[in-house]
């Protein structure tokens, strides 16, 4: 049986999660409930659970306290929050799962499953340091997690020059001549670094605007610091002017 701590404040929350865990998988087994920091210590150091389904804001501190003083045990974590907020947009970039509040049933059940399939996964203690490290840096200093089939990379935002939609996945390419295959689509990762200076310049293309090198309008063609190159589309080339603009123009800003 999988052991699952629920970690909640709100009690109306907690009994859902509850019932939807109850209702969705057999193999887990509930541990314990708890509504803050110190009685979930309390849970963990009994019981060991193998997954939390933990809120980041508690009675008395947050789901980082909790994670911090629990470093020595090995659990996954399904995060759920009511609030947008600097938080999630890090655990979007660790790649571990999280829900917003109120959450339905299908979100939940998606998310604990795939948490459920990660508890082999031994680089996750890598997953959430990169997420303490995401929190605590800048937006030019950003980490990013990308999932490989029996492994991860992280990487520094601005070292990724550009992106690949292939089947199963996406290919990503580096400034130092490397790339890396990620199991999950482009599309997610556009979700992720458009606000990072990333533009979908082509369904298949996704590209750093900081790594453009030349732009051949006759050839549609985006030659990239890397001298690779890559297509894009003519209908997308208004915005790809205007994203360029932008950059350069809050590049000047922060010089001043």
């Amino acid at each position: 049986m999988i052991k699952v701590l629920i970690v909640e404040d709100d009690l109306y929350n907690q009994r859902a999660v509850e019932k939807i865990i109850s209702d969705n998988f057999p193999e887990i087994e509930i541990i314990g409930k708890a509504t803050g920091v110190q009685e979930s210590l309390s849970i963990i150091n009994q019981h060991l659970p193998d997954l939390l389904v933990l809120d980041i804001h508690l009675m008395d501190g947050t789901a980082f306290d909790l994670i911090r003083q629990t470093e020595g045990y090995e659990y996954k974590i399904v995060f759920m929050s009511a609030f947008h907020e600097y938080a999630l947009e890090a655990l979007r970039f660790s790649s571990v799962e999280f829900v917003y509040k109120p959450f339905d049933v299908n979100e939940m059940v998606v998310a604990v499953d795939k948490a459920i399939d990660e508890l082999q996964d031994v680089s996750y203690r890598q997953k959430l340091e990169t997420l303490f490290s995401n929190m605590d840096i800048n937006q030019e200093g950003k980490q990013l997690v990308l999932q490989g089939v029996n492994n991860i990379k992280v990487c520094h935002v601005n070292e990724i020059v550009w992106g690949k939609a292939i089947t199963g996945g996406a290919n990503f390419y580096f400034e130092d001549g490397s790339y890396f295959f990620a199991i999950k689509p482009l599309r997610r990762y556009e979700a992720i670094l458009e606000g990072y200076g990333f533009f979908r310049c082509h369904p298949h293309y996704l590209i750093n605007l900081n790594q453009i090198k030349e732009i051949n309008e006759n050839l549609l063609r985006i030659r990239l610091s890397n001298d690779d190159e890559v297509l894009y589309e003519v209908r997308r080339f208004h915005a790809l002017k205007e994203k360029i603009s932008q950059r350069l123009e809050m590049q000047k800003i922060l010089q001043q």
